[in-house]
């Protein structure tokens, strides 16, 4: 692996009510890195069709369309001005992005694809049913931890301890 760090953008996951400390460490390593901040959204309910036979994926795929009724619509509605103060407090430029398909395999390929430098996720949500979760569908941590070979930066809640 070679060390990327000031030269590919810093990628960070959000989600509607993630903790902010999440998109603040992803914008103070891109500030002190001197990269451009770029956030996605997944959401887990659409995937991806556009896959040629060598099985990339085709551009379009990491710019979905939305749905003015659809649930990733909303939460745009939500990260967008989220991610456009924390960048601006850094002096920063951002990027956005609404992916498809599971969350840790679209930020690995959202994350090759601008040959970023790091990727930023939040740890697990709290409670039961983001346990039941995990264990259902695998952390996204975890998943990157083992497919990218990027470092991969994940910010623990600060209601976690």
């Amino acid at each position: 692996m070679e060390p990327r760090f000031g030269a590919g953008a810093v990628l960070v996951g959000l989600l509607p009510g993630q903790d902010p400390a999440v998109l603040q460490c992803a914008a103070a390593l891109a500030a002190a890195t001197g990269a451009e901040l770029v956030a996605a959204y997944v959401d887990p309910g659409s995937y991806l069709i556009e896959w040629d036979p060598r099985g990339d994926v085709v551009a379009e795929s990491l710019n979905r369309a939305l749905d003015p009724e659809d649930d990733a619509a909303s939460a745009v509605v939500e990260l967008r001005p989220l991610l456009d103060r924390a960048a601006s407090a850094v002096g920063l430029r951002s990027n956005f992005h609404v992916l498809g398909g599971d969350p840790a395999l679209a930020l690995g390929r959202l994350a090759g694809v601008l040959q970023c430098a790091a990727i930023v996720v939040g740890a697990r949500r709290p409670g039961v049913l983001a346990g039941i979760d995990e264990v259902l569908a695998g952390s996204v941590v975890h998943k990157l931890l083992a497919t990218q070979h990027i470092p991969v930066l994940a910010i623990p809640r600060v209601d976690a301890h």
